[in-house]
């Protein structure tokens, strides 16, 4: 039914109906005139706000179809329908209002004739009546529309209505309201039964909430009840009251829900959570550990470490770079890497840090920086990108690690190997060359003896032998380099060497250059070898005669010194100055390797201060030099101090052996020359020589029947040393005496043996001297 306000017109004489209806449709109503009851029924169907109808159309007429109509009515309606009656009202009428009344309901007679304005007051009469209905429908509607709504969202969300009567306690409620407490539709459940319910730890706390409720609060609780088996289950129950006219409390008018469910889902989740918290705790000790532990390897990790991100801005600078580089981290975080480490030195690592922002690690590579701290470093480098959660691309990191160090180690060490590789090529030099001084001096020795006695042929002679002697001196130092010279390190006066030294010192470096000794007083003893001492000291003079040709001063200063860094204990300093020419620092650099000479081709061997450096090495202490371009050199030589006291030299009387019987003697040695030598020199002594030239020929006539008194065997020999001689010849003869003779001043690291030795080259008196050594005790002797 719509909400119409047309008026619906039955007068089906005369012209009454045409008269209302231009008198509504005058005053703006909307008229519609019906031609039957029918008519009339049909247009309340359709809807209209009132009906205006003659009362003679109705008198006698069947109106069943409007009762009908009227009483199926909705609630909220009430159709007004205007009678037009005649004036008067005569008796006849009044059983027909009376019966209108009765079937129509709201009737309003309207008596004829009327005014115009009367007509039109009545309708709008019926009008605001009809619209106050319109209004209660709306109003009825929403009410029905609400309540459906109320109670769908309560069977949505299985919650059930409850109303209590504050007064009598009297508790209504929806099935779903008894469901929740574990009743079905037709069980009786009563406030009663409510309270017995909670549980009872919530008894108290249910009590006084509804206390609250019915004194005019709201009631909003949650809490724990029983079933009738016994179950346990949560409820959450909400009510606000309602008063009476009097503002008193008189209804308790709530809804309840069971939330069991929701609540162990809660304590699910509570425990999930607990689980989680302490997942996080444990995940955030661990971080916390990685933190540390990322800073500790940050902070302690012997190698600099350096992170940029994408624009190459630094983000992490540890302290090894702040070494380094020598510059603070919050000077450097967040500057770009190349502004820090030198725009000018960018280019060095520019293309690594490129690859590692290109998600490619670099190699280890070695690289030269200047840095503000420590100058010109070396530095073993690695580039390596940094990604982030997803694995994209964060930045870089670059890890340096100062080798500087150990590039200077690993130079020292090659120079160290490169010594010891001269080394033990010099002392193979010079025992060949002691071999053939041996040959030399030996033949030399036989050669005076045979020819006549010429003043100058013997000269010649003299003059050779001193030439083999100088070469023997030669080869002593040369073993003294390679460190297979003994060294016969003794207490020895300095300030006694030097004085005697004095005149050898001046004829050496000639009248054009001054000397002064400057010798401190009361000075201890130092722990040398005098004669290899004093070849170092001529040996340094003469370089500074070469480093003066035309003309200087040459000074010798000997004092006690504590003061050394690298050197611990007492030491007598031995300075050699002179006021030459000077060293740049690249030549001074290679002062002291071997072969290295800054003298014209053939006045130098190259092997002067090296041999110097040898041996204040060898006697425990240091040789330094200090020289500057056109300032002059020094050559200071440390030694260290002797504990004991100068031995006192003492005449000693002269060993003399007395001269064998003739004897037979068997000479081994690989060289020929020096085995002819050798057996030459014994044969003039008057003995006779066999031969060898190897340690197995040597083996095969120990071997025969031949007589041998003594064996004489060089030491280096192919196949067979001279010491594997000696024992295999004596496993063959216990008791025949054996002379090592060997060109090298010691034998070889792990070789142990008693032999007596004759070093090369040697005079036919001490050879003649080792073998009357041999032979004693020995009686008889064979032709």
């Amino acid at each position: 039914m719509i909400n119409s306000e047309r008026a619906l017109i039955l007068a089906p004489r005369g012209r009454d109906a045409a008269v209302a209806a231009a008198l509504l449709q005058g005053a703006g109503r909307q008229a519609v005139v019906c031609g039957s009851i029918a008519e009339l029924v049909g247009g309340m169907e359709e809807g209209a706000g009132l009906a205006v109808v003659a009362g003679e159309a109705v008198q006698y007429a069947d109106l069943t179809a409007i009762r009908q109509w009227i009483e199926r009515q909705p609630t909220w309606s009430d159709f007004p329908i205007i009678v037009l009656g005649e004036s008067g009202r005569n008796q006849e009428q009044l059983p027909m209002m009376a019966q209108l009344h009765a079937t129509l309901g709201n009737v309003i007679v309207l008596e004829r004739p009327f005014h115009p304005t009367a007509l039109i007051g009545v309708v709008e009469n019926a009008l605001r009546g009809r619209r106050r209905q319109y209004q209660s429908r709306r109003y009825l509607e929403k009410t029905v529309e609400a309540e459906q709504r109320l109670q769908t969202a309560l069977l949505a969300g299985r919650m059930g209505s409850w109303e209590l009567d504050v007064v009598e306690l009297v508790l209504t409620g929806s099935d779903q309201f008894k469901a929740c407490f574990g009743r079905g539709p037709e069980d009786q459940f009563t406030f009663a039964d409510l309270v017995e319910a909670v549980s009872l730890p919530d008894q108290r706390r249910v009590q006084r909430a509804f206390d609250d409720g019915m004194a005019g609060a709201d009631l909003v609780l949650e809490f724990r009840i029983h079933w009738p088996d016994r179950s346990e289950h949560w409820v959450d129950m909400r009510a606000r009251v309602l008063t009476d006219r009097s503002g008193r409390p008189r209804t308790l008018v709530g809804v309840v829900s069971d939330i069991t469910a929701r609540k162990a889902a809660e304590a699910e989740r509570e425990r999930l959570l607990a689980a989680v918290a302490a997942e996080r705790e444990r995940t955030q000790q661990s971080l916390r550990g990685e933190r540390a532990l990322s800073g500790l390897l940050l902070t302690s990790v012997p190698a600099g470490i350096v992170a940029y991100d994408t624009e190459l801005r630094v983000t992490i600078w540890n302290p090894v770079m702040e070494r380094i580089f020598g510059l603070p981290a919050p000077a450097v975080l967040g500057r770009p890497l190349a502004k820090v480490i030198g725009q000018e030195q960018s280019d060095t690592i520019e293309p690594r840090l490129r690859d590692a922002l290109a998600g490619v690690a670099g190699p280890i590579e070695e690289i030269e920086l200047s840095t503000n701290a420590s100058g010109q470093v070396v530095l073993e480098s690695q580039h390596a990108p940094l990604r982030g959660g997803e694995g994209q691309i964060v930045g870089g990191a670059a890890f340096f690690r100062e080798i500087t160090d150990r590039r200077r180690a690993e130079e020292q060490l090659r120079q160290a190997q490169k010594m010891e590789t001269i080394g033990q090529l010099t002392g193979g030099v010079a025992h060949d060359f002691n071999n053939l001084l041996a040959a030399i001096q030996g033949n030399l020795e036989l050669l005076r003896k045979r020819l006549p006695d010429d003043p100058q042929i013997q000269r010649f002679i003299e003059g050779a032998l001193k030439g083999a002697h100088r070469g023997a001196s030669l080869t002593a130092r040369l073993l003294a380099f390679a460190r297979r010279q003994d060294l016969k390190a003794e207490p020895t006066d300095l300030s006694a060497l030097l004085d005697g030294m004095r005149g050898l010192i001046e004829r050496s470096i000639g009248p054009l250059i001054t000397v002064r000794f400057a010798i401190a007083p009361d000075l201890p003893p130092a722990k040398v070898d005098a004669n290899q001492l004093e070849l170092a000291i001529l040996n340094l003079a003469v370089n500074a005669r070469d480093a003066m040709p035309d003309g200087g001063h040459l000074s010798l200063e000997l004092e006690e010194r504590n003061d050394d860094p690298e050197l611990s204990g007492r030491y007598l300093r031995l300075a050699v100055s002179d006021t030459g020419t000077g060293m740049d620092a690249k030549t001074l650099a290679s002062a002291i390797e071997p072969f290295f000479s800054t003298k014209e081709l053939g006045k130098g061997t190259g092997l002067g201060l090296s041999m110097v450096h040898g041996l204040a090495v060898q006697l425990g202490g240091a040789l330094r030099l200090r020289s500057q371009l056109g300032q002059g050199t020094t050559a200071e030589l440390w030694l260290p101090v002797s504990a004991a006291p100068v031995r006192e030299v003492m005449e000693m009387a002269v060993e003399t052996v007395a001269a064998p019987q003739a004897s037979t003697i068997l000479v081994v040695d690989d060289d020929a020359l020096i085995n002819m030598n050798t057996v030459d020199m014994v044969e003039d002594l008057g003995h006779k020589a066999l031969e060898a030239y190897s340690g197995k020929q040597a083996l095969e006539i120990l071997a025969s029947d031949a007589h041998v008194d003594a064996l004489i065997t060089d030491y280096a020999m192919p196949g067979m040393t001279g010491v594997e001689l000696a024992e295999k010849a004596r496993e063959l003869r216990p008791d025949l005496p054996v002379l090592l003779a060997t060109g090298y001043a010691d034998l070889p690291s792990g070789t142990t043996t008693d032999l007596p030795r004759l070093a090369k080259p040697y005079h036919q008196a001490d050879l003649a001297t080792q073998i009357g050594k041999l032979l004693q005790g020995r009686g008889g002797a064979s032709a």
